[in-house]
């Protein structure tokens, strides 16, 4: 008898890389990895053996820091954009998806 597994669909939240899998797919260094951390830019899941482990979403956020800091952001800066860049996110979500630049200039108006 031939059993078939269900294939189990990976969401963006789920955390699968381990701090050595996150550096070297985003370029940072570890150490700079737990600097970021310890600095609450993110927080990624913990097993029980308190091994970090970072998902998708977790990647992703990394990779637009790494990015703020080749550009020379310093680390306030770095918290006020990611922080605007949520607000926008939530508020195009609750808005139902608007287009990218409606709603900006309404708001210069």
């Amino acid at each position: 008898m031939v059993r078939l597994r269900k294939k189990v669909q990976k969401r963006k939240s789920t955390p699968i890389y381990n701090i050595g899998t996150a550096s070297r797919l985003t370029g940072i260094p570890i150490w700079t990895l737990r600097w970021i951390e310890r600095h609450g830019l993110i927080s990624p899941t913990r097993t029980g053996g308190n091994q970090r482990l970072f998902s998708d979403t977790d990647m992703d956020m990394l990779n637009e820091i790494r990015k703020l800091m080749e550009e020379h952001v310093n680390l306030p800066g770095i918290r006020i954009i990611l922080r605007m860049r949520y607000r926008v996110t939530s508020i195009k979500l609750t808005q139902g998806g608007i287009n990218d630049g409606e709603g900006i200039d309404a708001h210069q108006e």
